[in-house]
């Protein structure tokens, strides 16, 4: 008897040293949550503080322009070489302060500017305004622009306008999704091109009022439905468009009016003519008299005269309804009796120059060095 109730004390106590034992273990494992569990509140403060921080640091204000004939800067800037491209960014930067100062925090944004130019071409259109002066002139401005502020680049994106486009775009995409930037101003509010990529933003009122364009010298007709707000930068571009032709030289003869308007070519003698349309091939006789070259062997134009907005409009209107002929509109006859083209109405005044303007832009082979129009 009293054996086995030696062995129960025995067996009681065994369990209060295996509670006491497990107590000690539990308090122990809550000590170190504890200091676990305050650490990881301590660190989660400090990131949070710290995320604060940069949110307000790097909340920014977007400026994407593409340098054209409607949209260039100032040349009495350029003259200045890098001293101009500074004093361009500064003007740049305090007009874009200005045009922000009326957001929450505003003072604290950082600003970015892009711009995106070819700049061969541009050199050949500001020397066709008489500025004649080094290549240099030109990169030195575009150096210190871009030096004179850490977050300015001036692109130089080449050829086409279309590798301008496809970077602003693609940009376009990206910030404006993007909660740090609180605001993008857009220089491209002279080619139609962008109304699309701005489509899918303006019934949104959260992203519709984070864009705003730059008002260029000539607003492109389909901007006029978008609701995002215009803006006028001063003092930093020019207040005329780059023209689109060159000058008219001393020894050419000054046109006084504008006409496209000649005599009918030669008629076909009857044995020459076939019977089906389809066989006839005209060989128009190029324009008699010397044709203007400069030194890279590009045709040197008459001035078209002034293109006006009322005049593209009223074009882009004709060509929505069918596609014109080059022939009818700007030499006054077509030789092809089956053209796929719009003749009538003949297109008259602004829209005749406008449409001239078009087709000096096309890429040509052979041409009449007065219609710019590709033959056989």
């Amino acid at each position: 008897m009293a054996a086995s109730l030696l062995e129960r004390l025995e067996i009681f106590k065994q369990a209060d040293e295996d509670r006491h034992s497990f107590l000690k273990d539990l308090l122990e494992d809550y000590s170190r949550l504890e200091r676990e569990l305050s650490t990881a509140q301590s660190d989660h403060l400090d990131q949070l503080n710290s995320r604060r921080l940069w949110q307000d640091k790097a909340q920014t204000a977007e400026l994407k322009l593409r340098e054209s004939q409607e949209s260039a800067f100032d040349e009495n800037l350029i003259r200045q070489g890098a001293v101009g491209g500074g004093e361009a960014a500064k003007r740049l930067l305090d007009n874009i302060k200005g045009h922000v100062q009326r957001y929450d925090g505003a003072m604290h944004w950082k600003i970015i500017v892009r711009v995106y130019a070819n700049l061969e071409g541009l050199l050949k259109k500001y020397a066709y305004i008489g500025f004649n002066e080094e290549e240099r002139s030109l990169r030195q401005f575009v150096a210190g622009f871009t030096q004179s502020q850490p977050l300015f680049d001036y692109v130089d994106a080449g050829q086409g306008k279309e590798r301008a486009d496809h970077k602003i775009k693609e940009q376009l995409g990206l910030f404006v999704h993007n909660l740090q930037c609180k605001h993008i101003t857009l220089g491209v509010a002279h080619d139609n091109g962008y109304v699309p990529a701005l489509d899918p933003y303006k019934t949104n009122p959260t992203t519709a009022s984070r864009i705003s364009l730059l008002r260029p010298i000539h607003t492109g007709w389909e901007f006029q439905t978008l609701p995002f707000e215009m803006v006028q930068f001063e003092s930093i571009f020019r207040t005329e468009g780059l023209p689109n032709d060159r000058p008219s030289y001393a020894n050419q003869a000054k046109p006084s009016g504008f006409t496209f308007r000649q005599p009918p070519p030669p008629s076909i003698p009857q044995n020459h003519r076939s019977e089906t349309p389809k066989d006839l091939v005209v060989r128009r006789p190029l324009y008699p008299g010397p044709i203007l070259l400069n030194k890279e062997d590009e045709r040197l134009d008459e001035p078209l005269g002034t293109v006006t907005e009322r005049g593209e409009l009223g074009l882009e209107s004709r060509i929505r309804s069918g596609k014109l002929c080059n022939d009818f509109h700007l030499r006054g006859d077509c030789l092809n009796p089956r053209c796929p083209y719009a003749h009538e109405p003949s297109l008259e005044g602004e829209e005749l120059v406008a449409f001239a303007l078009k087709a000096r832009q096309t890429k040509l082979h052979r041409v009449d060095p007065r219609i710019d129009h590709e033959y056989e």
